[in-house]
C-alpha cells in the first residue's frame, strides 16, 4: 500500500484559501461594468457619510486593482476635506507596508506588483492615532476576517496598527466564515453597498 502523508493543518489552510481565492476572483470578473459603477457609488457614499470617515484625521487608502472597489473618487474627496491621505509602499523582501502621504493622485507611480505607490521620499506616517485604514480583500466573513492575496502584507500591518480598520466590499463577497489562523487580523467594521456591518465578535473601536 503506497504511503500517503497526512495533510498538516497549515497545508489544509493553504489549500482552502487557494481554492477560495480562485472562487472570489472568478466572481469579481463576472460583475458587469454597469453593476460595478452602481456598487461603487453606493459603497463610497456609505463610507464618506460614516462618522468614522468624517472624524478621522488620517485616511490610509489602497490603490484599486483587479476588480477592487474604485476608491479614487473618495481619495479626491478626502483631500478636499484637508485630511491627511496616505498610500502604502510594499517591501517585497519583508512583506511589510509603509504608508506615505500624498497631496495628489498623480504623485503615485507604478511600484511593487505593478500597483501605483507614492515615492519613497514622501513623508511616511508613523503615528496612526485618529487614522482610518481601508483594508483590501477578496472577501470578508462576518467575524471581520479577510481573504487577502496571500502575502500577508496587511495582516502584518494591522498587528500593530492602533487606528480603526474598515473593510470595503460588495455584499456578495461577505460570507459566514473564512478559514484563518493566528496571524490573520480582523477588521473593526465592514461597509457594503447596503450599509455598515459590525463583526459578530464585536470589538470596541480603538
Amino acid at each position: 500500500m503506497p504511503f500517503s502523508p497526512v495533510e498538516s493543518e497549515e497545508q489544509r489552510l493553504k489549500r482552502q484559501k487557494k481554492a477560495l481565492r480562485a472562487h472570489y476572483r472568478m466572481l469579481r470578473k463576472q460583475i458587469s461594468p454597469e453593476s460595478r459603477n452602481l456598487l461603487d457609488s453606493a459603497l463610497l457614499a456609505n463610507l464618506a457619510g460614516h462618522s468614522l470617515f468624517q472624524r478621522a484625521e488620517k485616511i490610509l487608502f489602497y490603490y484599486p486593482v483587479k476588480g477592487e472597489p474604485n476608491l479614487l473618487p473618495l481619495v479626491k474627496y478626502a483631500l478636499q476635506l484637508k485630511k491627511t491621505v496616505a498610500f502604502p509602499r510594499s517591501d517585497t523582501e519583508t512583506y511589510t507596508l509603509s504608508f506615505h502621504r500624498i497631496s495628489e493622485l498623480k504623485e503615485l507611480s507604478l511600484g511593487a506588483y505593478d500597483i501605483p505607490e507614492p515615492p519613497e521620499a514622501h513623508p511616511m506616517l508613523t503615528d496612526f492615532s485618529d487614522a482610518l485604514c481601508i483594508v483590501p480583500a477578496l472577501a470578508f466573513d462576518r467575524f471581520g476576517y479577510r481573504l487577502g492575496q496571500g502575502k500577508g502584507f496587511y495582516d502584518r500591518f494591522l498587528a500593530t496598527f492602533n487606528g480603526t480598520s474598515v473593510g470595503l466590499l460588495y455584499g456578495r463577497f461577505l460570507t459566514d466564515q473564512l478559514p484563518h489562523d493566528q496571524y490573520d487580523r480582523s477588521v473593526d467594521l465592514m461597509i457594503t453597498e447596503k450599509g455598515d456591518i459590525l463583526p459578530y465578535e464585536e470589538k470596541p473601536f480603538k
